[in-house]
């Protein structure tokens, strides 16, 4: 627990406080890889940042972000947390579509998780579990995936831009002080 402890640190913490961009930069960055790492597109997460993110710079300069930093957040999905958040994403999407009562158990849904086909490509793989994904369990998932990551890149924002804002103004009263 501790190396993990330390990695996070070094990986995601240590780039936001020394850089010297300015902190919304830092903060879009965590906004978007929050809002990546809570939708329906682990193992696509990291080529969609760099997707998003070079066409950002082109279109759009002044939203630039870190793309370090977004790839790092994304990564805070993994193989065990896939099944629990894709699981609240389809609860979530069928509440919201008004279909709570087609909500069938976790185990249900495992269980159709562990029975999708792969492929040795990764790229083919990965566009067929997209597919069967959609054919199973479609709209909801899509769209209850909006809210959280929505919420999860907006609180990502705030709190990296209050964390960048809180310790550049200890340096700068550090920096101050005989």
């Amino acid at each position: 627990m501790a190396v993990v402890r330390v990695n996070a640190r070094r990986q995601l913490i240590t780039p936001i406080l020394r850089g010297t961009q300015d902190p919304a930069y830092f903060a879009r960055a965590s906004a978007v890889g929050f809002f990546l790492n809570f939708t329906p597109s682990v193992g696509a997460q990291i080529p969609l940042a760099v997707a998003l993110w070079s066409v950002t710079r082109f279109l759009i300069p002044r939203w630039d972000f870190h793309l370090g930093v977004t790839c790092a957040w994304t990564l805070l999905t993994s193989v065990p947390t896939v099944p629990p958040m894709y699981y609240t994403f389809i609860v979530t999407g069928r509440l919201m579509l008004g279909r709570g009562h087609e909500t069938n158990g976790f185990e249900l849904f495992t269980q159709a998780l562990n029975s999708m086909r792969t492929s040795d490509d990764w790229w083919e793989s990965l566009w067929m579990q997209l597919v069967q994904l959609w054919d199973l369990f479609g709209l909801p998932l899509f769209v209850g995936s909006l809210p959280w990551g929505i919420g999860t890149g907006w609180l990502g924002y705030w709190w990296t831009l209050r964390l960048i804002r809180k310790h550049r103004q200890r340096r700068l009263a550090a920096s101050h002080t005989p």
